[in-house]
């Protein structure tokens, strides 16, 4: 049921030419609108009626309360809530515990969580809030991102691996702004914060001759930089490579393509021209070449490196009618003809990423991200594999690079 705040009202009316103004007493709230902003307020009736306590932390034991509350309402500013059967957030077995969750600041009634072992009317053991599922369920506010052999020794992969460890490495933004480093191992390594400044990030191995792979970004007045790797998961301070860069919808690092051992970079511009930077080796870009228009017909671009084992980067793209396609490098800076390998679905995701060796089988794997993270392992030829889901939870103000 959704409620809203009652305004006091205030008519005017005229007559004989006198202006009377007659104030209309403001009506006391009811219901769930007498729980206050900014707290999580719990009824001992239905639709917010009868008693009412309010609170602005979670609560790991709601004492009295867990044996009358009826309805609840969150008005925390929190997108998600979690209601527990048990205290102390527990949720241990589907059969004999309940756990209710959902974004949302209107009331529930707790009558609406029942099945015929358990319920949450005049049974509400413990409640928290917060900004993301995994957050409220007790997670990280980081993703949870394991790779099938975790961190290793290496050797170091050329592209997707910021720790020279051998593995596949992801990085993630919050809702916050702020950068995860995400190695593997399940853990999150926060790098810092105010990243949501930054409207395109993009990464494919080394461009400054090091070996550490890179990061460029694009910030919100259109200035590209990169983000030098340390090796360790971590970036030094950024260079600036230019103003402008607005002008692209569309920045996409792919690792060497014209043959010259440097890795070079992608960009389509509004008008769906899609043009191919060469690196210079030093972490900088030559002047562009057109590779030709139409792209404004493409949602999602990757950098999967060597998809189809010929010896050159590639580049794998989703249609917005939900076609995938590969487009084999042909070593010169551009592209062959281009070959279907996903028939259709592939809208669903926001975000594709080339995460280089996943499974350690020898062929690059693609990483698609939309309301979950699934891993496409690619195949000999070119092809991709099923999808395996490897992380759920993930919420629209996440992304991953």
């Amino acid at each position: 049921m959704r409620t809203k705040l009652r305004a006091a009202l205030v008519t005017a009316a005229a007559a004989l030419g006198l202006v009377a103004t007659s104030v209309v007493p403001a009506q006391a709230a009811t219901g769930f609108d007498r729980c206050p902003q900014g707290k999580f307020c719990v009824f001992d009736g239905a639709d917010g009626q009868g008693a009412m306590a309010s609170y602005s932390t979670p609560q790991r034991d709601l004492g009295a309360w867990r044996s009358k509350a009826s309805s609840v309402v969150n008005r925390t500013g929190y997108e998600q809530l979690c209601l527990y059967s048990r205290t102390n957030y527990e949720y241990l077995d589907s059969v004999h515990d309940v756990m209710a969750g959902g974004p949302g600041s209107y009331g529930i009634n707790l009558s609406d969580f029942a099945d015929a072992n358990s319920h949450l009317d005049n049974n509400l053991g413990s409640a928290r809030w917060a900004h993301t599922v995994r957050e409220c369920q007790g997670g990280t506010e980081s993703l949870d991102w394991s790779t099938p052999y975790g961190p290793t020794a290496g050797p170091a992969q050329s592209f997707g691996d910021l720790n020279r460890d051998g593995a596949p490495d992801l990085l993630h933004r919050s809702y916050a702004g702020r950068l995860w480093f995400l190695s593997g191992n399940s853990a999150g390594s926060l790098l810092g914060a105010g990243w949501n400044s930054m409207t395109a990030m993009t990464r494919h191995g080394d461009l400054n001759g090091d070996l550490n792979e890179d990061l460029l970004v694009r910030d919100t007045t259109g200035n590209l930089y990169m983000y030098p790797g340390n090796g360790n998961g971590s970036f030094g301070n950024r260079l600036p490579l230019g103003g402008g860069w607005n002008g692209m919808s569309r920045i996409q690092a792919t690792g060497d393509l014209n043959g010259d051992g440097k890795g070079d970079l992608l960009a389509r511009d509004t008008a769906g021209n899609l043009y191919t930077y060469p690196g210079n080796g030093k972490g900088s870009f030559g002047n562009r070449l057109l590779l030709g228009a139409g792209w404004n017909a493409m949602k999602s671009f990757a950098g999967p490196g060597d998809l189809n084992g010929d010896g050159r980067n590639d580049l794998v793209v989703s249609e917005n009618n939900g076609k995938l396609w590969l487009y084999p490098g042909n070593g010169r800076g551009g592209f062959g003809n281009r070959v279907m390998i996903g028939t259709g679905g592939w809208a669903a995701y926001d975000t594709l990423l080339g995460i280089g060796d996943y499974d350690q089988d020898g062929h690059p794997d693609l990483l698609a991200v939309g309301g979950v993270v699934r891993v496409y392992r690619g195949l000999q030829g070119g092809g991709l594999g099923e999808a395996e889901t490897v992380s759920y939870n993930v919420e629209n103000s996440d992304t991953l690079f």
